[in-house]
């Protein structure tokens, strides 16, 4: 219910109609995420896989030896994360750390919204922020910095984006992945016999 509300009353708030609330453990904590999935893309490894890749190990696999999987279209589009708290100090503690990969919103009561503190924050860390009273009231206090904090795609940023897709497709946004290679996150889905040496590779190859 509440990720239904937030998708209603927020979302648009941020210019995010459309996008779609997924609660993942992307990167250092479980988070709200707001994406959007690559339909085109998404019937491409519907049919030919791999399924998504959400394990460390088996994602530094298939970056290391499956060049079609390294070069292939991202499977989601991360708006950013939203961060639903009594307290500005409640927020921050579940968004900080997400910079790197999409905006960061805090919906908060309208007076905790409205304090000092919010403001001075919001406007040096670049986060959004939305008075919410919990029922029909949501106002943008201040929006969020939607400049890339970070240059180039990294395997983390990968991770995150196989984490969000599965998260994606498990709430039943687009048919679940199931494809020839196997199992979701098996080794062999993920083009690598031995996940070990794979991985030993993949730190070498940077």
């Amino acid at each position: 219910m509440l990720r239904g509300e937030i998708e209603l009353r927020i979302l648009p708030l941020l210019g995010w109609d459309g996008k779609t609330l997924v609660e993942a453990r992307a990167w250092s904590a479980t988070r709200m995420v707001a994406c959007s999935l690559n339909e085109t893309e998404h019937q491409r490894r519907s049919a030919v896989g791999p399924p998504p890749v959400a394990d460390p190990v088996m994602l530094r696999c298939a970056l290391s030896s499956d060049p079609s999987f390294r070069d292939a279209p991202r499977p989601v589009a991360i708006a950013g994360a939203i961060a639903v708290r009594r307290t500005w100090e409640g927020a921050t503690a579940n968004l900080g750390g997400f910079s790197g990969f999409g905006a960061l919103v805090a919906v908060l009561p309208p007076r905790e919204a409205m304090k000092p503190i919010v403001e001075l924050e919001a406007a040096v860390e670049g986060y959004g922020v939305v008075a919410w009273d919990g029922q029909d009231q949501a106002r943008l206090v201040y929006s969020p910095d939607l400049r890339k904090r970070t240059s180039g795609r990294t395997w983390v940023h990968w991770l995150v984006e196989e984490i969000t897709y599965d998260a994606l497709i498990s709430n039943g946004h687009g048919n679940r992945v199931i494809s020839a290679r196997g199992r979701p996150n098996s080794a062999s889905n993920a083009g690598c016999a031995n996940p070990r040496a794979c991985s030993s590779r993949a730190r070498h190859s940077g």
